[in-house]
């Protein structure tokens, strides 16, 4: 605070000192004008009365030459012109003498005012006599007689009134010249008073010039002294800010960015040079609309002095945030950025700037996420090895195969390529379903981390449903986390094949005669009630399948569900994945939409437990029948056709044409689902059009009839073979 104060004081001493001498020299100047003024009209004063001194005299001559030249009768009209003349002239100066002594502020000085008014009176006095003597003037002055030459009455009157001049002017002509005399000395005293005084200004104001031009020299030099201080410090200044790694900038209250920041910040952030901009205009390239908002929100919160910075720190928007530039090969660069903001005081305690930082913790972020993948990994192995110690290794060995090969089946479709949106959309339509008959199966055996990491995929998937137009490097994260799937599933593919290895070497068996919902941890209350088959059959593998599947979704929603199946036992090779991946998906949807929760059951006058249905029968006509039914609410026309207006699958126009089959039909298409959040179970609008892609591919038909609050049954139709048929026939 000290040393600011004494800056403060530094930097005004120099402006205030100018002032100063500025306004002394001012004073000085205008006085010394002021003076030099004065001695200009004392001087004009001073001329006048030493002229105005020789008048009397002259006029004397004059009327003395007048008189006589009327004496001797000869001519006199010079004189009476020259009279007339100095009569006039002297007016005037003694008109300009009394303007003189006025500006000259001298008329109220008694050695000047006394002589000047003492010579005015006389004056007049004098100028009476002499306008009489021109006025008496007329007629001819001489008359020829025999005797010789004669006054004439005019020239005999001019003659006495010449005659009582001169007499009276005898008398003031002395008292007039020395009034004049003495205003003339004293105009002399006064001149040179104001000539001292006047050379005394002119000196002063010389000096106060030459120490006011001392004083700019001196700090002149003290300003290119500091100057060079300054540019030194800017120069270090700038060479730190070249220097350092983080983009330095400042935030005024207005939100513009000062014109001092680091290289770096250029470079940080992709632009040429961000000074005079607003910090939202930097900011707006680089984040979303919600982000934006909310970092300027923060802004605002660190002006309030009352606010804690330290404490506000940690809801800060852009701690970390995913920026993507473009790069001259047209790809995109992805990096993590930070931004951190500290307040700048001044010498008030006040908030004159907000100090931002910008650092690239891509390298870090990158780190931090191969560590946890590490961590990750680990951990998924553990847990991995702990599902399969429970699953019956043929069966994992058999879901490893066929989920290779459709991982493999998706990365071919997604290398193609497309451009146009319908074969985008088939595209992401059919991963969707290849995916999710997968994760269903791997949620059916309890392989929770490959359910997971599908449905992490799924994600991307449905974000992509929900854009309006589709690209080919929209495929692009869909095809990393794929890779990521498959190095997965390659690893579990291990850990069974050194399982089965230890188990047939001789080791430890690994028990897994155990059935899969009694292994895995379950609520108080059974949440499968099943009967077991009466009799061996040859597929209990699929029965055990769908039976741990509804265990997981009815464990997972609440419910309370029983699974009944019949005729598994002669499910044909042909059709063993397909009624298999019918299945998880009828149960999964069935449970989550059909079934109600006990409570609800209760209150409907249902038993508590839900019951689903399947049945796989042959009928004469060479077919094959798969009926799935449960026992919930039914399907609610009113509610489907509500969904399909809202998500735009229909417009009301055609919504209006539509039966009620028609509606029913609407849940077969991709991406239609009742339910408004997607979960691990439900919500895709991918179950049903799997169910309906697999019907038609080979074939098959499926139908739906319902009872709302009673039940819904789903018949799925599939051909027969010929090998089949005949060896059925037999």
């Amino acid at each position: 605070m000290a040393r600011l104060t004494l800056g403060t004081r530094t930097q005004w001493l120099p402006i205030l000192a100018s002032i100063a001498f500025t306004v002394a020299l001012t004073v000085l100047l205008a006085f010394g004008i002021q003076r030099a003024s004065q001695l200009r009209s004392a001087s004009a004063a001073l001329q006048g009365a030493s002229d105005l001194s020789a008048q009397p005299q002259f006029l004397h001559s004059e009327l003395t030459l007048i008189q006589r030249g009327l004496e001797t009768q000869t001519y006199i009209g010079d004189s009476l012109h020259a009279v007339a003349n100095s009569r006039v002239s002297a007016n005037r100066a003694y008109q300009q003498l009394t303007e003189n002594l006025a500006a000259a502020s001298l008329n109220h000085d008694p050695q000047i005012a006394n002589p000047q008014r003492i010579c005015s009176r006389q004056w007049q006095e004098l100028d009476g006599r002499l306008a009489e003597l021109e006025e008496s003037r007329s007629g001819e002055l001489y008359a020829d007689t025999i005797s010789g030459s004669e006054l004439t009455t005019s020239g005999r009157a001019l003659k006495r009134q010449v005659d009582q001049l001169l007499n009276a002017q005898a008398a003031g002509t002395q008292a007039m010249t020395n009034s004049l005399t003495s205003l003339s000395t004293a105009l002399r005293e006064v001149v040179l008073r104001d000539g001292r005084s006047l050379r005394s200004l002119l000196l002063g104001g010389t000096a106060l010039a030459a120490v006011l031009l001392a004083l700019v020299l001196y700090y002149a030099w003290r300003a290119h002294r500091s100057s060079s201080m300054a540019n030194e410090a800017q120069r270090q200044v700038s060479n730190i800010l070249n220097t350092v790694r983080e983009g330095l900038f400042l935030i005024d209250r207005d939100g513009l960015i000062g014109s001092a920041h680091s290289e770096s910040l250029t470079a940080l952030l992709r632009v040429q040079s961000p000074a005079g901009g607003t910090f939202e205009d930097l900011l707006r390239p680089l984040v979303d609309q919600k982000t934006l908002q909310a970092a300027t929100r923060f802004i605002g919160l660190l002006w309030k002095d009352k606010v804690h910075e330290e404490l506000i720190e940690s809801v800060n928007p852009l701690s970390q945030i995913e920026v993507s530039f473009g790069r001259p090969q047209g790809n995109r660069e992805l990096r993590y950025l930070s931004f951190s903001f500290r307040r700048a005081r001044s010498a008030s305690d006040g908030v004159d700037f907000l100090l931002g930082v910008v650092a690239d913790i891509t390298e870090q972020v990158l780190l931090q996420r191969e560590l946890d993948q590490l961590r990750n990994d680990n951990e998924s192995q553990a847990t991995a090895l702990l599902q399969m110690l429970q699953v019956d290794p043929a069966q994992m060995q058999s879901f490893l195969a066929s989920a290779d090969a459709t991982f493999r089946k998706i990365n071919a479709m997604l290398t193609v390529p497309g451009k146009e949106q319908a074969d985008l959309r088939q595209k992401l339509d059919s991963v969707f379903r290849e995916l999710h008959a997968v994760k269903g199966e791997a949620a059916a055996l309890g392989i929770g981390t490959c359910a997971q990491r599908i449905h992490v995929i799924e994600d991307v998937l449905g974000k992509l449903r929900l854009k309006k137009e589709l690209s080919g490097d929209d495929f692009v994260p869909v095809v990393v986390k794929l890779d990521e799937l498959m190095t997965h599933t390659a690893s579990l593919g291990v850990i069974v094949d050194r399982v089965t290895a230890s188990t047939s070497s001789g080791g430890d068996k690994i028990p897994t005669a155990m059935p899969l919902a009694a292994q895995r941890p379950r609520a108080a209350t059974p949440s499968v009630v099943s009967t077991p088959p009466a009799a061996p059959a040859p597929g209990p593998a699929l029965e055990a399948l769908l039976r741990s599947l509804t265990a997981e979704v009815a464990a997972a929603t609440g419910r309370t569900v029983q699974l009944l199946t019949m005729g598994l036992d002669a499910l044909p090779v042909e059709h063993a994945t397909r009624v298999k991946n019918i299945c998880v998906q009828m149960i999964r949807n069935a449970v989550v939409h059909g079934l109600e929760s006990p409570g609800d059951r209760a209150a409907a006058g249902k038993s508590p437990t839900g019951t689903i249905r399947i049945t796989f029968i042959s009928s004469p006509a060479n077919t094959f029948e798969l009926l799935i039914e449960d026992d919930g609410r039914g399907l609610d026309y009113e509610q489907i056709l509500d969904r399909a207006l809202r998500i735009g699958m229909v417009d009301p126009q055609h919504a209006a044409q539509l039966d009620r089959a028609s509606v029913l039909r609407l849940i077969f298409q991709p991406g239609f689902s009742t339910v408004e959040a997607a979960d691990e179970h439900a919500g895709r609008g991918v179950g049903l059009d799997l169910v309906s892609t697999t019907v038609r591919e080979c074939g098959g038909k499926v139908g739906i009839s319902t009872s709302t609050g009673r039940y819904t049954r789903f018949k799925v139709i599939l051909p027969m073979s010929p090998a089949t048929a005949q060896s059925s026939a037999a």
